[in-house]
């Protein structure tokens, strides 16, 4: 096999493979939304702010800064922090190619040891803004 025939081989078949590993729009939000909550288990302050969009928003008006605040807070007050989703279903904006939402059911534990010393059940409803490549956090509400 000629070094041309072969060079056009491999370059078709690095393509191929480029495309096999692409995700779609909706892929990525799941994963985005995943990776969040692995970021917030693993207790992995700055990849978790990395994700909030320059405008995050919460509910009661706590914005980028307060909910970094509040993450480092509760990550020096809990050793372990667990995390269980359930049910989450994302799916992107009908209007808007570059928005998507997610909503699940989460418990969220703490504890200094093994045994938890809080715990809590959420209603989670989130609203993602796609910034280049990636996903970030722009609004999140819970009940």
């Amino acid at each position: 096999m000629s070094i041309l025939l072969r060079s056009c081989a491999l370059c078709m078949l690095s393509l191929s493979l480029l495309a096999c590993h692409s995700q779609s729009p909706i892929d990525a939000l799941d994963a985005a939304a995943q990776r969040l909550e692995e970021n917030l288990s693993n207790k992995r302050s700055s990849a978790v702010t990395e994700q909030l969009h320059q405008d995050f928003n919460a509910q009661q008006g706590m914005d980028k800064k307060a909910a970094q605040q509040q993450m480092i807070l509760a990550f020096m007050r809990f050793k372990n922090i667990n995390i269980l989703v359930v049910n989450r279903s994302c799916q992107l904006d009908n209007s808007y190619r570059d928005r998507g939402h997610c909503s699940a059911q989460v418990a969220i534990s703490g504890a200094q040891g093994l045994i938890p010393e809080r715990a809590d059940y959420y209603k989670v409803s989130s609203q993602w803004q796609l910034n280049g490549d990636d996903w970030q956090l722009i609004k999140l509400d819970w009940n």
